[in-house]
């Protein structure tokens, strides 16, 4: 099993403010993916690292009484909820226990590949869950293009030691720049992505989400050498609107498995 950095053990009133910014980001940019897809009623989906659940939520209306959503999780505290005759809800590890094979017309996975090791054996197994011609949906972010304008260095020096920090505990900050050529390098065909990114004033969900991430991070950038108090600054300079930022560049994929 894994190390989460983010898991709820320890903060979880701060996870789940950090979750809900997570989601108000995120959620319109995977409702374009769905509508893109067509995910409509009867179909099977699986939702892997289902987090908070809105995404559940969302598959099933979609599928409606037809269809079927399976949410799995390392943690399913906050999906145990949501469980009903077309929810299942299963705790799961990606990376030790086996999916269900050719079985989804949908499998979903939003800001998961970045947090793990071994993303490309992971895809492989995601798209195996998929039916042939069933669909692969990620979503991922590449947190190099994130820059302060005018910069200072209080910022560099803590925007440096979090790269340091995430890498170290096994994420790839740049995934969303790799993540439609890993699509193809498990052998899924039609990669399609829109890359969204912006550049605008501080304060804004996705940077607000950026600041609470730096604070659930604190305790381990600290050992890695940042300043507590170049932490508060980053935070601050994130949430003013005064600021001008560019923000990730969060790159929202889909791609089918081959039927032949």
């Amino acid at each position: 099993m894994t190390e989460y950095l983010l898991s709820q053990q320890g903060s979880p009133d701060l996870e789940r403010s950090r979750l809900r910014l997570l989601q108000e980001f995120h959620d319109p940019l995977t409702i374009c993916q769905l509508d893109a897809i067509g995910v409509d009623e009867g179909w099977r989906c699986l939702d892997v690292g289902a987090g908070g659940g809105s995404v559940t939520q969302m598959l099933s209306e979609r599928v409606g009484s037809t269809g079927s959503v399976l949410a799995v999780d390392l943690d399913t505290s906050l999906l145990d909820a949501l469980a009903t005759d077309r929810i299942e809800v299963r705790r799961h590890d990606l990376l030790s226990e086996p999916l269900p094979q050719d079985a989804f017309d949908l499998v979903h996975a939003r800001l998961l590949l970045m947090h793990l090791p071994s993303r490309l054996q992971v895809l492989r197994r995601l798209a195996g869950a998929a039916r042939p011609g069933g669909w692969v949906a990620a979503i991922d972010p590449d947190f190099t293009t994130v820059a302060l304008s005018p910069t200072n260095l209080s910022w560099e020096r803590t925007w440096s030691v979090f790269c340091d920090t995430v890498l170290a505990g096994g994420w790839d900050p740049r995934y969303g720049a790799r993540l439609c050529g890993e699509l193809r390098a498990a052998g899924l065909v039609d990669v399609q992505a829109d890359y969204v990114a912006s550049l605008g004033a501080g304060g804004s969900p996705v940077l607000r989400l950026l600041s609470l991430t730096l604070e659930r991070l604190r305790e381990r950038m600290v050992a890695f050498g940042a300043d507590s108090e170049e932490i508060d600054e980053a935070r601050r300079l994130l949430e003013d609107p005064t600021n001008t930022i560019t923000s990730p560049t969060t790159c929202v994929a889909r791609a089918r498995r081959a039927t032949a």
